[in-house]
């Protein structure tokens, strides 16, 4: 277990290592929302999420799920681009729960949900109209976000617009995710991800460099986003570069394919500019997080577009 726990810790080393530390050195601006941090939607301790609503009245909500293996990271980590839509947009970011050997994967679905449903509630207390809903997140909160936009659109208290997943594990049965941990000698942590995820114990074989046993793909596949989609799936944005050491790019050439097979909306932003999986991160001061100037530029750009198609109509 300590060598575990170091293997962890030198992976969260790295992580902010390669995303590096930066101030924003932005000008200010008009502030034309509301800001309220640390409301509480739940009953643990991290169970808690910033809103911000605009003065006017609102084209939507926004919800950001932070990365972090599933097992580390805070809502302090949120896009800066996401700035952006707060005169326009309830702009949330959440915390969640950590997996452990009792909190699962479908634990911090429930927390997704549980923050939803107090940002619709929250909203409405403060007369603004939280209209559709965007979840956007980064590696494993893209993961959550895509579980449960492709899981529980149908019961959303917010009724989904689509989703924004960036570098996150569609397919968590993809040979090459194991390879990828393999090659940094984290294997044990994905073992663990696996056992904690999913609440399965592990044994020996089901998970090898040579491939899965029918229960390791069974427990994966449960895991997986890319097991959830159908032809009424919400649309979804992918971000992804090919460079990508963690998450393996693979995940997101095979969700585009699956998207196109059921005929949902979808945009691909295949990146080979080897800015890796933290999508060329500058962490504020603050731990906002400002990405490859490329890639916000035509992030904010291709959600401006979803959202005038999915946000700004009736239905």
């Amino acid at each position: 277990m300590k060598k575990l726990t170091m293997d962890l810790l030198v992976l969260m080393c790295l992580s902010f290592l390669l995303a590096g530390c930066a101030s924003t050195g932005e000008t200010p601006v008009e502030i034309r929302y509301t800001q309220y941090q640390n409301l509480s939607y739940g009953s643990h301790e991290r169970n808690v999420v910033d809103i911000s609503i605009p003065d006017r009245a609102a084209r939507g909500t926004i919800l950001f799920i932070h990365g972090g293996i599933w097992m580390y990271g805070g809502k302090e980590n949120r896009p800066i681009f996401l700035d952006t839509f707060r005169d326009q947009f309830i702009v949330a970011a959440m915390n969640h729960r950590y997996i452990d050997e009792t909190i699962h994967i479908e634990d911090l679905e429930d927390d997704v949900a549980a923050a939803v449903t107090y940002i619709r509630d929250f909203s409405l207390q403060n007369h603004a109209e939280p209209g559709k809903l965007i979840v956007i997140g980064h590696s494993s909160g893209a993961h959550l976000a895509m579980l449960y936009t492709y899981k529980r659109h149908k019961i959303s208290p917010i009724p989904l617009a689509f989703c924004v997943d960036m570098a996150g594990p569609a397919d968590m049965g993809d040979i090459a995710f194991f390879y990828n941990f393999k090659k940094l000698k984290l294997e044990k942590i994905f073992y663990s991800l696996a056992e904690k995820g999913a609440g399965y114990d592990i044994v020996e074989g089901d998970i090898t460099s040579e491939g899965y046993s029918e229960t390791g793909r069974q427990v994966l596949a449960a895991l997986s986003p890319l097991s959830f989609l159908a032809a009424d799936t919400p649309p979804t944005i992918i971000a992804h570069d090919v460079a990508d050491a963690l998450v393996p790019y693979s995940n997101s050439t095979a969700l585009n394919s699956a998207l196109n097979v059921y005929g949902v909306d979808h945009y691909f932003m295949a990146l080979y500019s080897g800015i890796g999986h933290f999508l060329g991160a500058k962490v504020s001061k603050g731990g906002a997080v400002r990405y490859d100037e490329h890639l916000e530029t035509w992030m904010i750009r291709v959600m401006e577009e979803y959202m005038a198609k999915y946000c700004d109509r009736a239905d």
